[in-house]
């Protein structure tokens, strides 16, 4: 069906943009995108799921309200006991993904990609593969398509490749690009409903603070979009966001306590507006699009905190996990790329 024009189209006549995949509706004055996302998505009631980790590579998964604070409970199992899994939500609103990792059975790293339901409780299960094994790789999605980078692929820190999958089928991962730094290792990923933001973290020569941007409905290598202006906030870092913002929460070696964000729209260094109540690194974060929560982390704790995404501050305490632990992955079904 021809689109409308400009010319003849009404208040109320609707579009399929293609070059930008959303549904438009005509204001009378200008056509404007169509927000397609339940109210719950919108201000709060997610899960967030905190999955895998060290030590002795364990199985477990946790999950929380993210709207309630409070302690997590038992979610099940995750198949290949998973330290250092993809980092940063990959997640549509009724799927979460973990990519990669180290496993007893799978050795230094694997291409496994793991998945679960959000609206129950039990086990994940194998769901497809990357086209590399991988660990320590960043991820992110909106509500269509996963995206994972490489991480650490043997024998090397120094891997630059992305793959993608839509999570609604079960088919293996397709090659989407390469990051420009050359490597993502502890880095991690957030996204809008558009773009997705890759933090590169470390490669062989070291911590970088490199930041880079992928639009995610295309395939192509992706672009710089700036820095991390403390270079530990990008290396072993727990990243989430809303529809606006990203957030980058603590990381690093030393464990540092800043927070930082993001505008996705436009190119940028990050902005520091606030700080964790103590210094963490090696943790996971997932978030709706009003409150972020990290979890875990060196030195190998059990707590959670919590930040508001537009206004920051110092982090509270949300509640602990089941069990204490570190080098997780962490996602919700409520987040800003929903």
């Amino acid at each position: 069906m021809e689109k409308p024009s400009l010319d003849t189209a009404k208040a109320g006549a609707t579009r399929f943009n293609t070059d930008l995949t959303q549904l438009e509706i005509y204001d009378g004055y200008q056509w404007t995108c169509v927000l397609a996302s339940s109210p719950e998505l919108r201000t709060g009631g997610g899960r967030g799921i905190f999955a895998g980790g060290d030590p002795s590579r364990t199985t477990n998964m946790d999950y929380i309200n993210i709207a309630t604070s409070g302690n997590a409970t038992d979610f099940g199992d995750y198949p290949i006991s998973n330290g250092t899994g993809t980092r940063g939500i990959c997640a549509s609103n009724t799927r979460g993904f973990i990519g990669g990792g180290e496993s007893p059975s799978a050795g230094d790293s694997h291409n496994v990609i793991g998945k679960w339901e959000f609206a129950s409780t039990g086990s994940a299960i194998d769901f497809a593969n990357l086209s590399w094994t991988s660990k320590g790789g960043a991820g992110l999605s909106n509500g269509t398509r996963g995206i994972m980078t490489r991480g650490y692929g043997a024998p090397t820190l120094s891997r630059n490749e992305i793959d993608f999958f839509t999570m609604a089928t079960q088919a293996d991962a397709l090659d989407f690009g390469d990051v420009a730094s050359g490597a993502t290792y502890l880095g991690c990923g957030t996204a809008n409903s558009t773009r997705g933001i890759i933090i590169c973290g470390r490669d062989t020569d070291g911590q970088a603070n490199i930041i880079e941007y992928i639009t995610i409905s295309t395939t192509g290598n992706a672009a710089d979009f700036g820095d991390a202006v403390v270079t530990d906030n990008a290396v072993a870092t727990g990243a989430g966001g809303n529809a606006t913002r990203g957030v980058l929460a603590g990381g690093g070696d030393s464990q540092i306590t800043d927070i930082t964000y993001i505008t996705y729209a436009t190119l940028g260094n990050t902005t520091k507006f606030g700080d964790l109540h103590t210094g963490l690194g090696y943790h996971a974060a997932v978030s709706d699009r009003i409150t972020l929560v990290t979890g875990g982390g060196t030195p190998n704790i059990n707590r959670m905190d919590a930040v508001k995404i537009s206004a920051g501050g110092i982090s509270t305490d949300f509640g602990d996990l089941t069990v204490s632990k570190t080098t997780m992955s962490g996602c919700s079904n409520a987040h800003g790329g929903l």
